[in-house]
């Protein structure tokens, strides 16, 4: 039976392990960034359910996409060619999303008010997004080719 790449190599001990820290320290460290880690329970109560559900989701694609990275990184390649890899790109544009309008007031010291608003009307689309580069990187990465069940 032939399963898609990124469910055997969540199945295997090593990368299965770095995408569950990962997506778990993902839950944790994007709210404590977003707050500058003062009032992390008032970002809870100020995010909206959709924006919420947009986190989790982020969250629990972060770690399978780093561990397929790391997985693609310890292959043996026919060529010498390096390349930084569709998988950190898109982690570190994802990352750089909005969560909630009451993060922006950081970011705002940063950029002018046109695109402070823009993010902050914006902010569930950009998630989105982002959440649609994590699955272009997985994608790119191989991690949706068909693959025989225990080739690894």
């Amino acid at each position: 039976m032939a399963v898609i790449l990124i469910i055997n190599v969540l199945k295997t001990g090593k990368y299965g392990a770095i995408a569950l820290v990962s997506s778990a320290l993902m839950l944790v460290v994007y709210p404590y960034v977003q707050t500058l880690g003062t009032n992390i329970d008032l970002w809870f109560v100020v995010i909206t359910p959709l924006n919420m559900a947009l986190y989790v989701i982020f969250s629990a694609l972060f770690g399978p996409l780093l561990a397929l990275q790391a997985y693609n990184l310890k292959q043996p390649k026919a060529c010498k060619i390096k390349s930084g890899g569709s998988g950190v790109f898109s982690s570190v544009i994802s990352f750089s999303a909005i969560q909630c309008p009451g993060c922006v007031s950081a970011v705002s010291l940063f950029l002018p008010i046109s695109a402070t608003t823009f993010l902050a009307t914006y902010n569930a689309w950009l998630t989105l997004a982002s959440i649609a580069l994590l699955l272009a990187g997985i994608y790119f990465l191989g991690g949706f080719k068909k693959n025989k069940e225990g080739a690894l």
